[in-house]
């Protein structure tokens, strides 16, 4: 999912609630952004991907016109971000009193949305269609 460039949107978030996945996160990706708003078209070259998380701290989904670009935040990745450094992991670890806890902020960066989550544990990604 680090490969540069493709486009993702944001299909669905669930809480499964099974033995190995408490939260799971659908999302497509394509080269051509046109595949995505199109999508389900057959003739399109659409990838689906299901995120799962084993456990998460906090989860939120906003709608791209309300996210803020911080300079002040360090994160690796382009679409699927893991982030060093972020106003929402400062924020959730004095909230929920987990300052010396290790947790992780990743975030996926679609065309629409933007997913933030975090975690004590590393998602596991899945392909579920080419």
């Amino acid at each position: 999912m680090n490969e540069s460039g493709y486009f993702f949107n944001f299909e669905a978030i669930s809480e499964p609630r099974t033995k190995d996945t408490s939260l799971r996160i659908i999302v497509n990706r394509s080269k051509e952004i046109a595949d995505l708003l199109l999508f389900p078209d057959p003739d399109s070259k659409v990838t689906t991907f299901q995120i799962d998380f084993p456990n998460y701290i906090t989860y939120s989904v906003t709608y791209d016109d309300y996210t803020v670009w911080d300079n002040g935040e360090t994160f690796e990745g382009e679409t699927f971000r893991i982030y060093s450094k972020s106003n929402y992991l400062d924020y959730v670890q004095k909230k929920f009193d987990l300052e010396g806890k290790q947790i992780t902020h990743y975030s996926l960066a679609c065309e629409e949305h933007h997913v933030d989550i975090i975690s004590e544990h590393e998602p596991i990604v899945t392909e579920v269609s080419s």
